[in-house]
């Protein structure tokens, strides 16, 4: 009997492992090719002199949708990991000494935002309200289902609701009209960050976000964030997915409008008219399909998300003011975003700082604390930042600011081991367009419905997961895409 041609995916990020895991428990064969060492994709990890860093993403929310994959594969995210609840999703502090932890329990909450200005305890419940109304009106449709087309956004529930999705005003405008102090509108400002935008053009229906994480919790997995790649690595592995890793496709053949097979690195062509590429679309058209170069020229016009400039502190002391997640806010939110929409550094960024030793004490040697710090600053295309001079140069402006406007004593002298890893570095590793952490940017009405479609418009079989693509970037949307890129390959009838 003729074996079944295989489904293969191109690539071994989140997006990837959720397709692949999905399509092998269907009874597909399937094949996943990684180009590089090991999987995970943006979720990765540096382990250096006894440090141990989780670079990209550092916050779990939404944990159901993990828990929904591993489920279908016959286990559970509470089998798999032990995933904490954060008392605090985040602590926002400012120079001139003001604190906001932003804790789990309302009642704690509510006293914090309190000392910092007592109107706003009502103007907070009025827009965690309205908040939740965004994503209750939005989440189903957007994030739980795949986007083929324009025809998969409007029905009459669209027509009915969506000018409630209030995206005619930009996110600043709409947190301006809820809040009194501006400290708390600089905290519901910095969501746009969650999808690489200025909260200043993007749309109010991304405070959507902000109840993700006040209203359904922020969480953290005890041994790091990368352990949710090896845990999926296991489990495709136990359900059938044939891995390959240290291997890269080079093409991703097509015949008459559709697709024949891939070919990769060590020469050997697979046959298959099913391909789920977990490479960025414009990168995939670019540089893996015959013909694509016009579509990919294309994608290249629209604006990027923001790329970020990491670096990862080993200390030998620990400071108490880091919590779990920090951050420390810019005294100019605005002129930091309008350097970054023109290409440049700003000299006073906001500065977002994770630790993990509170939960994980060997993820840093005795007395010692990992310091994953990060900055978002300009994507490489419409930038002329020099970062083999600006990186060492900024990483120190960064550590200088947490000294004297945080209250880091003597960091500089307290850093054992450093490491840089600047926007030509994400894209080199990740095949990140420009370097930009969440693809293309959300800073129009209508660009979050025009990320590039989870079906190839011009060659059948072909289907892209990951950050690229719909529904975004993060954990959670990246295994949003990887089970739609499977439920649509499963669906659909190649064309005779």
């Amino acid at each position: 009997m003729r074996q079944a041609e295989p489904v293969v995916v191109v690539g071994g990020g989140l997006g990837g492992l959720a397709a692949a895991i999905r399509c092998a428990v269907a009874g597909q064969p399937t094949i996943l090719i990684e180009a590089r060492a090991h999987l995970g994709g943006k979720l990765n990890i540096v382990r250096d002199q006894g440090f141990v860093w989780d670079i990209g993403p550092s916050l779990l929310t939404m944990p159901w949708v993990l828990d929904d994959l591993l489920k279908v594969a016959g286990s559970s995210l509470a089998a798999e990991l032990d995933v904490v609840a954060l008392p605090s999703a985040c602590r926002y502090l400012w120079d001139d000494g003001t604190r906001l932890d932003a804790m789990a329990s309302l009642p704690a909450l509510v006293q914090n935002i309190a000392a910092i200005n007592p109107r706003d305890v009502a103007n907070f419940m009025r827009f965690m309200a309205y908040a939740q109304q965004l994503w209750d009106l939005s989440a189903d449709k957007f994030l739980d289902n795949p986007i083929t087309g324009w025809h998969s956004l409007f029905n009459w529930r669209m027509l009915r609701d969506g000018w409630r999705l209030d995206g005619m005003r930009t996110m600043d405008a709409a947190v301006g009209s809820f809040f009194v102090s501006p400290h708390l509108r600089q905290v519901m400002n910095r969501f746009a960050t969650y999808n690489g935008s200025s909260p200043y053009r993007t749309p109010a229906t991304f405070n959507l976000i902000a109840w993700a994480e006040f209203g359904l919790g922020a969480f953290y997995p005890r041994g790091g964030l990368y352990r949710i790649a090896e845990v999926l690595q296991a489990t495709a592995q136990r359900v059938g997915v044939d891995i390959r890793t240290a291997t890269a496709v080079t093409k991703i053949q097509h015949l008459h409008g559709r697709v024949c097979g891939v070919t990769t690195s060590t020469g050997e062509t697979i046959a298959t008219q099913r391909v789920i590429s977990n490479v960025d679309p414009q990168v995939t058209l670019a540089k893996l399909v015959d013909g694509g170069a016009t579509r990919a020229a294309r994608l290249a016009q629209r604006e990027l998300s923001t790329s970020g400039f990491v670096v990862l502190w080993g200390l030998r002391q620990r400071y108490n003011q880091i919590d779990h997640h920090t951050i420390c806010f810019s005294p100019n939110y605005r002129a930091e975003f309008a350097d970054t929409d023109a290409g440049r550094l700003h000299a006073t960024p906001t500065i977002y700082l994770n630790q993990t030793v509170g939960y994980d004490v060997d993820h840093a040697p005795a007395g010692g604390q990992n310091i994953f710090a990060l900055v978002n600053v300009p994507a490489t295309r419409g930038s002329d930042i020099d970062w083999a001079t600006e990186a060492p140069r900024y990483a120190a402006q960064m550590a200088s600011q947490l000294e004297t406007r945080f209250g880091l004593t003597d960091l500089r002298k307290n850093i054992v081991v450093q490491h840089l890893i600047t926007p030509h570095d994400l894209a080199q590793f990740y095949n990140a367009p420009g370097g930009s952490i969440y693809g293309l940017a959300s800073n129009s009405p209508l660009s979050a419905f025009m990320r590039p479609t989870q079906c190839d418009a011009q060659i059948d079989g072909l289907y892209y997961c990951g950050g690229g693509t719909h529904p975004g970037g993060g954990i959670p949307l990246a295994l949003l895409s990887g089970k739609h890129a499977a439920q649509l390959l499963m669906s659909r009838t190649p064309r005779k």
